[in-house]
């Protein structure tokens, strides 16, 4: 067996495990935090210009298994060219991150 056959046949497996995983989310952001996306809470843009764009989204996910959890992810735009970062968070790590962020926007950052 030639190295061509195994490399298309791992490609081929990673491309057919993605779909599945799209097709199931009916999200490019459910398919990457393996979920699905019960709700979306908003965004927040982040930068933007004439020919460019940043975007924080938040969304109430859940996965095949029944566990709820938060995703934000972070999605840039361009001429030619995007890009989405995902993260998935638990609810604790959820209310954690809200609690430094409103830290953080206290004057002076006050602790």
């Amino acid at each position: 067996m030639s190295f061509e056959y195994v490399f298309f046949a791992a490609f081929a497996a990673v491309v057919l495990f993605f779909a599945w995983r799209f097709f199931r989310s009916g999200s490019l952001t459910g398919a990457l935090l393996g979920g699905s996306i019960e709700r979306e809470f908003g965004e927040v843009s982040l930068a933007g210009g004439a020919l460019h764009s940043q975007k924080l989204k938040v969304y109430a996910m859940k996965s095949p298994s029944g566990e709820r959890f938060v995703g934000v992810s972070l999605v840039a735009k361009a001429p030619l060219a995007a890009s989405m970062t995902p993260f998935k968070l638990t609810s604790a790590q959820a209310r954690e991150l809200a609690g430094l962020l409103t830290r953080a926007s206290e004057p002076h950052g006050t602790a």
